[in-house]
């Protein structure tokens, strides 16, 4: 069988009309850069260490390198590989170049392949959605040795290499604080899609890859010169210069990736494979610097996880929250102390937004009232916090807690600048008192819930402030502020007083987003198109398995 196979894979006849020049190459330029950055700049601490003075791990010799070379062997396997794949793979001169270039980065390619396990499943799960060869997924050790953060020398960006204006194409969205391009997860979608509407154009995967690299417009003109013929190797001699060393390099590189353990190459383990890995929501704007700090996560982890992250910020708001990729092994660790996280961010914030008072810090907040809440069944320093808007901290400074034990009955103290209230109504778990009536505490209510409408706070302007920063400072939206206010526009001015109601329910946040299932669609993709994860749709919607089918409803957390 592989006798007959070998023919096939072998074109001389198409040898004369490359004049291949690796060393000038933008694709080895490119490759290059990104190993190095790879091994020596980005991720020193990603892998388990391997010495590559280790022999296993070395460059090979010339000797060894010739052997390794041997015309039929490579021929024959590669015939393997061409049965086995709708991609036509062949093998000549050229390639047989790529593949010396490619084992001259033995130290490297030990790396590479250990980074696979991280990120092939990712591949392979997406391009199984589109219908693409999964053999495809070696495009992207040709585009950036599988460096998420690779960089060509045109501006090209990420595991695949999005110019700007081709990523927005593909929903690849670029800020000052994150670049799409750069994350795993959504520019395997984007290369995907791209690569389906490349082979609805030309029905040839190689011509496929082409124009990945070219574009479509210098394949169309090949096509064009060539006198209508729309098959790779047919066109190979009208093609420009770069792109005919492009097939040859990604042939190379699915030899070499495909057989690696029969050229002597040991993978370096990474520290995470895809499994190992979960993703969290962040509510708030923060740091990938500040949630190593709280949560006891390496940052050099989280870089490695986030790459997207360009400035090291996470710019979520309420209207446009974003996720991050955390070892899973910390997912309980978030969720049990998220609510402590933001409060933590609030305290940083108030600091800095009172850094220009005069005042003395007090134990006692310049608040006009105290509340004493009465502790309900189910309620934690957390959600109490959240309900009045303060933080743990405060609670416990105020209270004299020790921990965050509390019990169903206790009265604690919350100072607050909500007006007192007369005792008029009946569903209210707590008693109201001005500071300065502390010693008339007889106040207090027979029911258990605080009436929302009494939780009316006074903010008073201050300059630089806008609408829209007072809305995120209190969780509320800018329509309700405005409601509450009787405003008409979004102007407001410095010593300007507006009623805030953090605790009334938004408007605009009482309803849940409802998702309808389209073709091709899975709750991986679904999770990633609303910064959410597939535990919480699943959970949400008491799936009892990741299974879809077109047309389902689902309710998106």
């Amino acid at each position: 069988m592989i006798a007959f196979l070998y023919p096939i894979c072998v074109y001389s006849q198409i040898d004369d009309n490359i004049d291949i020049n690796i060393d000038s190459s933008d694709i080895a330029f490119a490759f290059d850069r990104a190993v190095i950055e790879l091994y020596y700049n980005n991720y020193p601490s990603n892998f388990e260490r391997i010495s590559i003075e280790q022999n296993y791990y070395r460059s090979f010799t010339d000797d060894e390198l010739e052997a390794l070379l041997n015309d039929s062997l490579i021929a024959r396997r590669i015939a393997i590989m061409n049965v086995n794949s709708p991609f036509e793979y062949r093998y000549n001169k050229d390639v047989k170049q790529w593949i010396k270039y490619y084992l001259r980065h033995r130290q490297f390619l030990g790396r590479i392949i250990g980074l696979s396990e991280l990120y092939f499943p990712i591949f392979e799960e997406t391009f199984s959605k589109y219908d693409i060869p999964l053999e495809l997924k070696y495009l992207a050790v040709v585009e950036s040795a599988l460096n998420p953060k690779a960089k060509s020398r045109a501006g090209a960006m990420g595991l695949w290499q999005f110019m700007y204006r081709t990523g927005l194409l593909y929903d690849l969205n670029v800020t000052s604080y994150v670049d799409d391009r750069c994350d795993p997860y959504k520019s395997t979608e984007a290369a995907a899609r791209h690569m389906r509407d490349l082979y609805d154009i030309y029905n040839d995967w190689a011509l496929v890859l082409a124009a990945y690299n070219a574009g479509a417009g210098r394949i169309n003109r090949a096509v064009l010169n060539s006198g209508g013929k729309t098959n790779y190797w047919e066109i190979l001699p009208y093609l420009p210069k770069e792109t005919r060393n492009y097939v040859p390099a990604f042939i190379a590189i699915s030899y070499i990736m495909t057989y690696y353990k029969e050229l002597n190459i040991t993978p370096s383990p990474p520290k995470f494979k895809d499994v190992e890995i979960d993703t969290v929501t962040i509510r708030y704007s923060t740091s990938l610097k500040a949630i190593s700090d709280f949560f006891n996560i390496s940052y050099e982890d989280l870089k490695f996880l986030n790459p997207q992250f360009i400035k090291d910020v996470v710019p979520s708001t309420k209207h446009q929250m974003y996720c991050i990729r955390i070892p899973r092994k910390y997912r309980m660790l978030f969720y049990s102390k998220e609510q402590e996280f933001y409060d933590s961010l609030l305290v940083k914030r108030d600091k800095v937004d009172t850094s220009y008072s005069s005042s003395v810090k007090s134990e006692t907040p310049p608040a006009s009232n105290v509340i004493y809440h009465k502790v309900q069944k189910g309620q934690t320093l957390s959600s109490i916090a959240s309900k009045y808007r303060v933080t743990v901290s405060d609670i416990k400074k105020w209270n004299n807690l020790k921990s965050n034990m509390i019990y169903v009955g206790q009265k604690l103290k919350i100072y607050t600048n909500t007006p007192a209230k007369s005792p008029t109504s009946t569903s209210s778990s707590t008693t109201a008192s001005t500071s300065s009536e502390k010693s008339s505490q007889s106040q207090t209510s027979s029911s258990s819930n605080v009436t929302t409408k009494t939780q009316n706070i006074t903010h008073i302007v201050k300059s630089g402030e806008t609408l829209s920063g007072i809305a995120n400072k209190y969780g509320v939206t800018i329509t309700d502020i405005k409601k509450w206010n009787n405003l008409t526009s979004d102007k407001i001015v410095v010593g300007q007083k507006l009623i805030i109601n953090p605790t009334q329910k938004s408007i605009s946040s009482s309803g849940n987003k409802v998702h309808m299932v389209k073709s091709g669609e899975t709750l991986s993709s679904i999770a990633l198109k609303y910064n959410t994860t597939v535990n919480e749709i699943m959970k949400k919607n008491n799936l009892k398995s990741t299974k879809i089918v077109v047309g389902q409803k689902l309710i998106i957390p």
